[in-house]
Protein backbone atom coordinates (compact mmCIF):
# COMPACT_ATOMS: atom_id res chain seq x y z
CA UNK A 1 0.00 0.00 0.00
CA UNK A 2 1.29 3.16 -0.64
CA UNK A 3 0.50 6.07 2.23
CA UNK A 4 -1.41 8.52 0.38
CA UNK A 5 -1.51 12.40 2.10
CA UNK A 6 -4.48 11.55 4.79
CA UNK A 7 -4.20 14.43 7.32
CA UNK A 8 -6.29 11.89 9.89
CA UNK A 9 -7.41 8.69 10.01
CA UNK A 10 -10.17 6.80 12.21
CA UNK A 11 -10.13 2.73 12.16
CA UNK A 12 -13.33 2.06 13.17
CA UNK A 13 -13.92 -1.50 15.20
CA UNK A 14 -17.35 -2.69 16.69
CA UNK A 15 -19.72 -5.11 17.32
CA UNK A 16 -21.46 -6.17 14.68
CA UNK A 17 -25.56 -5.40 15.91
CA UNK A 18 -24.29 -1.88 17.21
CA UNK A 19 -26.81 0.91 16.60
CA UNK A 20 -26.29 3.56 18.42
CA UNK A 21 -25.76 6.47 15.95
CA UNK A 22 -25.24 9.23 18.32
CA UNK A 23 -22.65 7.37 20.18
CA UNK A 24 -20.74 6.83 17.35
CA UNK A 25 -21.38 10.72 16.11
CA UNK A 26 -20.24 11.99 19.15
CA UNK A 27 -16.81 9.67 19.48
CA UNK A 28 -15.93 10.44 16.03
CA UNK A 29 -16.80 14.37 16.78
CA UNK A 30 -14.71 14.39 20.16
CA UNK A 31 -11.80 13.33 17.83
CA UNK A 32 -12.27 16.21 15.55
CA UNK A 33 -12.24 18.47 18.70
CA UNK A 34 -9.05 17.11 20.01
CA UNK A 35 -7.53 17.17 16.50
CA UNK A 36 -8.47 20.61 16.03
CA UNK A 37 -11.64 20.63 13.24
CA UNK A 38 -9.60 23.23 11.39
CA UNK A 39 -6.43 20.81 11.17
CA UNK A 40 -8.48 18.34 9.40
CA UNK A 41 -7.85 18.29 6.06
CA UNK A 42 -7.93 15.20 4.92
CA UNK A 43 -9.62 12.37 7.02
CA UNK A 44 -9.97 8.58 5.56
CA UNK A 45 -12.00 5.66 7.92
CA UNK A 46 -10.36 2.35 7.87
CA UNK A 47 -13.30 -0.06 8.36
CA UNK A 48 -13.80 -4.02 8.40
CA UNK A 49 -16.07 -3.82 5.89
CA UNK A 50 -19.06 -5.54 7.63
CA UNK A 51 -22.57 -5.18 6.16
CA UNK A 52 -23.57 -4.63 9.26
CA UNK A 53 -23.36 -2.83 12.54
CA UNK A 54 -20.69 -0.37 13.82
CA UNK A 55 -18.59 -0.63 10.05
CA UNK A 56 -21.90 -0.37 7.89
CA UNK A 57 -22.62 2.50 10.27
CA UNK A 58 -19.17 4.54 10.25
CA UNK A 59 -18.92 3.98 6.46
CA UNK A 60 -22.54 5.42 6.04
CA UNK A 61 -21.79 8.73 8.60
CA UNK A 62 -18.62 9.02 6.70
CA UNK A 63 -20.00 8.54 3.48
CA UNK A 64 -22.57 11.30 4.03
CA UNK A 65 -20.25 14.01 4.61
CA UNK A 66 -17.84 12.95 1.70
CA UNK A 67 -15.01 11.55 3.26
CA UNK A 68 -12.78 9.03 2.05
CA UNK A 69 -13.00 5.49 3.17
CA UNK A 70 -10.25 2.30 2.90
CA UNK A 71 -12.15 -0.87 3.25
CA UNK A 72 -10.71 -4.51 4.66
CA UNK A 73 -13.00 -7.12 4.14
CA UNK A 74 -12.33 -10.39 5.75
CA UNK A 75 -11.74 -13.07 3.35
CA UNK A 76 -13.74 -16.14 5.51
CA UNK A 77 -13.65 -18.72 2.74
CA UNK A 78 -9.99 -18.04 2.04
CA UNK A 79 -9.01 -17.82 6.09
CA UNK A 80 -12.22 -19.59 7.99
CA UNK A 81 -12.42 -18.57 11.57
CA UNK A 82 -8.97 -16.21 11.61
CA UNK A 83 -10.22 -14.63 8.53
CA UNK A 84 -11.50 -11.42 11.10
CA UNK A 85 -8.16 -11.34 13.53
CA UNK A 86 -6.34 -11.42 9.99
CA UNK A 87 -8.54 -8.42 8.33
CA UNK A 88 -7.87 -6.40 12.15
CA UNK A 89 -4.06 -6.78 11.71
CA UNK A 90 -4.24 -5.59 8.55
CA UNK A 91 -6.52 -2.47 8.68
CA UNK A 92 -4.26 -1.48 12.02
CA UNK A 93 -1.07 -2.46 9.70
CA UNK A 94 -2.65 0.01 7.34
CA UNK A 95 -3.08 2.59 9.83
CA UNK A 96 0.44 2.33 11.12
CA UNK A 97 1.50 3.28 7.60
CA UNK A 98 -0.64 6.39 7.48
CA UNK A 99 0.77 7.17 11.08
CA UNK A 100 4.49 7.01 9.35
CA UNK A 101 3.67 9.16 6.71
CA UNK A 102 2.76 12.04 9.36
CA UNK A 103 -1.29 11.45 9.64
CA UNK A 104 -3.16 11.62 13.00
CA UNK A 105 -4.49 7.87 13.76
CA UNK A 106 -7.05 7.05 15.94
CA UNK A 107 -8.68 3.60 16.60
CA UNK A 108 -12.29 3.82 17.79
CA UNK A 109 -14.10 0.77 19.83
CA UNK A 110 -17.68 0.17 19.68
CA UNK A 111 -17.92 -2.95 22.42
CA UNK A 112 -21.12 -4.43 23.17
CA UNK A 113 -21.10 -8.01 24.80
CA UNK A 114 -20.39 -11.67 22.99
CA UNK A 115 -24.01 -13.20 22.36
CA UNK A 116 -22.78 -16.14 20.87
CA UNK A 117 -24.43 -18.97 22.26
CA UNK A 118 -22.75 -21.54 23.89
CA UNK A 119 -19.10 -19.24 23.98
CA UNK A 120 -16.41 -21.01 25.77
CA UNK A 121 -15.23 -17.33 27.04
CA UNK A 122 -19.09 -16.51 28.19
CA UNK A 123 -17.71 -16.24 32.13
CA UNK A 124 -14.71 -13.92 31.62
CA UNK A 125 -13.88 -10.93 32.58
CA UNK A 126 -12.49 -9.09 29.59
CA UNK A 127 -12.29 -5.11 29.81
CA UNK A 128 -13.47 -3.84 33.52
CA UNK A 129 -12.96 -6.41 36.56
CA UNK A 130 -15.68 -7.99 38.09
CA UNK A 131 -18.39 -7.71 35.02
CA UNK A 132 -19.98 -10.40 34.08
CA UNK A 133 -19.49 -12.07 30.75
CA UNK A 134 -17.35 -10.49 28.03
CA UNK A 135 -17.09 -8.37 25.11
CA UNK A 136 -17.54 -8.95 21.43
CA UNK A 137 -14.28 -11.15 20.23
CA UNK A 138 -13.04 -9.60 16.65
CA UNK A 139 -13.94 -5.69 18.51
CA UNK A 140 -11.56 -6.66 21.50
CA UNK A 141 -8.90 -7.92 19.00
CA UNK A 142 -8.81 -5.26 17.09
CA UNK A 143 -9.07 -3.27 20.21
CA UNK A 144 -5.84 -4.93 21.32
CA UNK A 145 -4.10 -4.93 17.93
CA UNK A 146 -4.53 -1.32 17.57
CA UNK A 147 -2.66 -0.66 21.46
CA UNK A 148 -0.13 -2.92 20.84
CA UNK A 149 1.02 -0.87 17.94
CA UNK A 150 1.01 2.02 19.89
CA UNK A 151 -2.37 3.87 18.46
CA UNK A 152 -4.54 5.86 20.17
CA UNK A 153 -7.50 3.76 20.99
CA UNK A 154 -11.22 5.40 22.19
CA UNK A 155 -13.79 2.89 23.50
CA UNK A 156 -17.19 3.30 23.73
CA UNK A 157 -19.47 1.06 25.48
CA UNK A 158 -22.96 0.41 23.89
CA UNK A 159 -25.60 2.24 25.94
CA UNK A 160 -27.49 -0.22 27.09
CA UNK A 161 -24.97 -2.06 28.80
CA UNK A 162 -25.08 -1.53 32.40
CA UNK A 163 -22.70 1.32 33.59
CA UNK A 164 -19.61 0.67 34.93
Amino acid sequence: MIPESFSHVVLVTGYRSWNDEQSMRSAFNDAWRDWGAENVTRPVLISGHCPDGADAMAERLWRAAGFEIRTFAAAWSAHGKRAGFQRNQEMVDAAQVFREAGAQVLCTAFLGFCRKPGCPQRDQEQLMPHTPGHFSHGTIHCRSCARAAGIVTATVIHPSLPPF
